[in-house]
Parts: C-alpha cells; sequence; structure tokens
C-alpha cells in the first residue's frame, strides 16, 4: 500500500500556511515541504494513525507501507521545470543550522566555498538547474549542499518507515532507475542511506524502460541497477511500469536481467488496457535464468559521483553521457551468459567482498567527501593489486582539471 504524504489535505494548509515547498526559481509548490517540521510531524502522526488502524482492522490484509513524498511514488526529491527543490524558507534554514553545527563561525565556509557571507542569514545554496553547468562539478558548495539533502531527506524516509514499522508493518519504497546525470537533482544518493537503514524491509526497484532519448532502453542496464540495491542485503523486487512500451519481448528480456541481478521476484505496474493479464504474462514472470554463473565480477560504481552533473548535458554530443557510460557497461559484462554480475556504490562495501570476486571492474570515483572514503579508496586500490581488473573512469565532459578531488568532511 501507498501512502502519499506530499499531496496534502486543506486541513495542514489551513493550519500551516507556510508549509509548501519552493524550488531554486522560487516557484511555490502545492506539497508539502520535507523541512518544515511542523507540517512535518503532522504528517508522520498522520501516517502512525492510518498505519496502525490498517494493522488493527485487517490483520494479515495489510502488510506493508510505502510513505510517499514525491509526486512520482519514488523515493526522491520532486523536480518540475528542470529546477532543484527544496529552497523553501526552512529549507534554507535547516540548511544553515546543518552547516553552523559542523562549522560555527560563518568565515569558516566562507573560506571553504570562496564567499563573502556577513552573516549566517545570508547564507544560501547555489541555484540549481538541470543543464545549467556542463561537465562534473567538484566545488565544496556544491557537494555540501547534495550533502545535506541526501543526509536531510534520508532521514525524513526513514523516520516515516519507523513510525510504519511501530505501527506492526513492514516499510518499503520505489527507487527509479539511477546512474544518470538527473541522479543529484533527483537526490539518488539518498538511496544508500535508504536501503542501509533497518526501517526498511524491502526495495521495490522500477523502470519504464525508457531512456532520456525517449528511446527504449537496453534491458541489460537493469542488471547493474537492481545488483547495486541486492547489495545491501534486503528482499529486492523489479517493477516493470508498462505505460510506455507494454511489449512483451522487452518485459521478458527485462524481467530476466532483473533475476540475473538478484531480484526475488517481479511485478508489472501500469498494465490495465495495455497487457493482458494471461498464461503467456505468467511464464514470462516466472521464467528462471538459464546461465550458470562460473565467473563473479565485482563492479563499483559511485553513486554519490554521479551527482557531480547537474543534469542535462545540453549542446553535447550526449545529453546523458552517465547512461550511455553504464548502458555501455552492462552490455559489455552481459556478453558471457555466465558471468555473474555483484554491483557496489559505496566503497567500503565493496571493499569487504573484494574477496568473494572473480575479478573486478573498478570506475573510478570523482569525488570523495571525507578522509573515511579516502582511506577506503586507498585500501581498495591495494586490494585490486592483488585481483584481476580494469580500471574505468567516467565521462566528465571536460577535457582539463581534475580527475577526482577528495573534499573535506564539514
Amino acid at each position: 500500500m501507498i501512502l502519499d504524504l506530499v499531496a496534502a489535505p486543506q486541513w495542514l494548509w489551513d493550519r500551516y500556511y507556510d508549509a509548501r515547498a519552493f524550488d531554486s526559481d522560487g516557484r511555490n509548490y502545492t506539497r508539502l515541504s520535507w523541512f518544515h517540521p511542523l507540517g512535518g510531524e503532522a504528517a508522520r502522526a498522520f501516517l502512525g494513525k492510518a498505519a496502525a488502524h490498517l494493522a488493527q482492522a485487517y490483520p494479515g490484509c495489510i502488510q506493508a507501507i510505502q510513505p510517499v513524498y514525491n509526486n512520482a511514488y519514488e523515493a526522491k526529491f520532486t523536480q518540475e521545470h528542470d529546477a532543484f527543490q527544496d529552497y523553501s524558507p526552512y529549507a534554507l534554514l535547516a540548511y544553515r543550522e546543518w552547516l553552523s553545527a559542523k562549522r560555527p563561525h560563518v568565515e569558516l565556509v566562507n573560506m571553504r566555498w570562496g564567499t563573502g557571507f556577513k552573516s549566517w542569514g545570508e547564507v544560501v545554496p547555489p541555484k540549481l538547474h538541470s543543464g545549467n553547468f556542463i561537465g562534473a562539478d567538484f566545488s565544496a558548495r556544491y557537494h555540501d549542499w547534495l550533502r545535506f539533502r541526501e543526509e536531510f531527506g534520508a532521514d525524513i524516509y526513514n523516520r516515516a518507515c519507523a513510525t510504519v514499522q511501530a505501527a506492526g508493518l513492514q516499510c518499503f519504497h520505489h527507487f527509479p532507475e539511477f546512474f544518470t546525470v538527473m541522479d543529484a537533482i533527483y537526490g539518488a544518493a539518498m538511496f544508500k542511506r535508504i536501503a542501509a537503514s533497518p526501517h526498511t524491509d524491502f526495495l521495490i526497484m522500477d523502470s519504464n524502460f525508457l531512456t532520456p532519448y525517449g528511446t527504449v532502453m537496453n534491458p541489460h542496464k537493469l542488471r547493474l541497477y537492481i545488483s547495486a540495491a541486492h547489495s545491501y542485503g534486503k528482499p529486492v523486487y523489479f517493477e516493470a511500469a508498462v505505460e510506455r512500451f507494454p511489449l512483451l519481448g522487452l518485459l521478458a528480456a527485462g524481467y530476466q536481467s532483473a533475476m540475473l541481478a538478484g531480484a526475488d521476484s517481479v511485478g508489472i505496474a501500469n498494465w490495465h488496457t495495455r497487457v493482458e493479464m494471461n498464461a503467456t504474462l505468467g511464464a514470462i514472470m516466472r521464467a528462471a535464468p538459464e546461465c550458470r554463473a562460473c565467473e563473479l565480477v565485482g563492479v563499483f560504481v559511485h553513486l554519490d559521483s554521479c551527482s557531480a552533473w547537474h543534469g542535462l548535458q545540453w549542446g553535447r554530443f550526449r545529453t546523458n553521457p552517465l547512461h550511455d557510460f553504464i548502458d555501455e557497461l552492462a552490455e559489455r559484462l552481459s556478453e558471457e551468459c555466465g558471468t555473474d554480475v555483484a554491483v557496489y556504490i559505496e566503497l567500503n562495501r565493496f571493499l569487504a567482498d573484494m574477496p568473494t570476486f572473480t575479478r573486478a571492474v573498478f570506475v573510478e570515483p570523482l569525488v570523495l567527501y571525507g578522509n573515511g572514503e579516502l582511506e577506503s579508496y586507498i585500501a581498495v586500490k591495494e586490494a585490486l593489486k592483488a585481483l584481476p581488473h580494469e580500471l574505468m573512469h567516467l565521462p566528465t565532459n571536460v577535457t582539463s582539471g581534475p580527475s577526482m578531488v577528495v573534499l573535506q568532511e564539514l
């Protein structure tokens, strides 16, 4: 069951008229800002009462709830007009409090960012839009804002799931495809904190098989995306949304890729009037992969580095070079039927499982945040010396400048 907490009822607006979200252009939306403390408490209180009622009134029927804070019913930030969210007064206040707790003097923030703010009241994050910056952004000011959104956003979802679990139900989340240049605007880096949380019982990874270019995606890419979720040790399910391409052959290929990546089961969404519920579909969904693994390839792709892009790279040969890079990597890793793939998006998790790999593909990160990540990176590079491996580099769309930056933790 999905419970919508972003499309707030009128009583909440009557009580908290200033609880609306803003984007980077100052547009005001009729959706609850994640950062409004009283609005957030009211939403969680409603969630708790609804979950408790459902658990008690329908025992055994209601198994799990997904608390939703996004207009697409996925665990991500909302975006419209290619503008990042949320820049509401309460979001800016929370950001200043987060910064000042780490750097008590605004002068220290100015030194880090190269800015000239005279007081905390003047401090603002960069106003971000998809496609307004070409190439990878290595600046501390940009990545500090992303880190804040990641930490705060993941906490919102994890607290909501704790509320659901307190009612005796399981809690889950839907996640869209990541490994694209749109990861920053959606806050995709939250995934690792939500997936690792004890308050998340299982994960649903979804896809509508649509590429950023409006074409049908290569189903092999699903192996990398779903395998990255599988590495967190939670049950993982794949949901195929067929509103764009209701093609049985595509569904069959997608389900096979999902199962090869370790998905526990598969499902279908938006099928009404598009796909018939019949024996053919049932056979496709139940078909077990025929491949038997003869090697395990450990793949590392740093999810945080995928957020170095602000969004689509307009005016470039490839508007989504990161999608293309992952697509080509997935195709290559799927050439041999016996190649099993284990994907990791965090260095420490990759390092812990390296002894199990037959060989490795290590995609060099662009941005490391803090000494902890740097130490893990050094340890991984040392361990790779004893393992057959291939080094790859993300397509930064720049021909000069740094290849990797280590930012001091705030």
